[in-house]
Formats: C-alpha cells, structure tokens, sequence
C-alpha cells in the first residue's frame, strides 16, 4: 500500500501557487469590492498612475498577464471612463491605455483600501515574511522559467 501526502499539502509548485494567489486575491478583492473595483483593475490603473500610458503588450509584460485577460478587465474601466484605449501614434495596430482623470482620482480614492488590505495580510502574514515573500515570488518570475522549451519524451 502507499501513502498519499495530505491533501493540504501540495507537491506542485503551480499549485501552491496558484492556491496561495486565489486565496490573497480574495481577501484584497474584498477589501477593494467597497470601491467597486477587483485587485487586477487596481493594479492595471495603479501602474498607469505611476508609469503613464503603455501599450497592452508593455502592460501585459508589466503585470505579467495574457493579453486576452489584460483586454478582459480593461473592459469595464473603459466602460466606467478609468482608462482610455487608442492607436498608439508610432504603429496604429498598437492599442496603447491611458489614465482619464477620473482614473486617477479612482486610484487615489481606493489606496486606502488597498493599504487596509496590505495591512491585513502583513499583519497575519508578518511584514518581514512578507518582504521575503515579495522578493522570492519577484525571482521567480524573472527566472526565465516560461521560456524554457519542454524536452521531448
């Protein structure tokens, strides 16, 4: 007979991952609901703020996001006048997204929020934990991992 790990304790790495990022994203989306705004429209109007506009391939590099999940939640920012969406001037086939006025005051507005909810997984987290956790989670993605070729079988 063999043994199986404890359901709870994942042998994937994508998995522990992915459950770890379901889980956070919840709490700050929560958090963020009072603002009528989900975590990843913060992130994406919160980066035009301190970036200025880019094109959807630079905002998808800059968030490491799919295009078709960039152009997902672009849609009601669009729709609410957060962000505006254009041919970029050097290559019309190039949309480029840029911070409205009223985006900028949203981004303002929601801080608070979004520091109610860094607050609340730093203090049930540890802020020094999470510092690491920020940094190691920063390695992995510049680890290059994604352009790893699979190996034959």
């Amino acid at each position: 007979m063999t043994s199986r790990p404890p359901s709870n304790d994942p042998l994937c790495n994508c998995l522990a991952l992915r459950q770890a990022s379901r889980y956070v994203t919840g709490m700050y989306d929560q958090v963020l609901s009072e603002a009528g705004l989900r975590v990843t429209q913060f992130s994406i109007l919160y980066k035009l703020l301190g970036l200025g506009p880019m094109t959807v391939n630079q905002m998808s590099a800059e968030l490491v996001m799919d295009r078709t999940t960039l152009t997902r939640n672009l849609k009601p920012l669009e729709r609410d006048a957060l962000v505006t969406t254009g041919p970029s001037e050097h290559d019309k086939r190039e949309r480029v997204i840029g911070l409205t006025p009223a985006g900028r005051a949203k981004v303002k507005a929601v801080l608070p929020l979004w520091r109610r909810a860094q607050q609340a997984f730093e203090d049930n987290f540890g802020s020094e934990r999470a510092l690491e956790l920020r940094m190691l989670l920063r390695a992995v993605v510049e680890t290059g991992i994604h352009d790893v070729e699979h190996e034959p079988s």
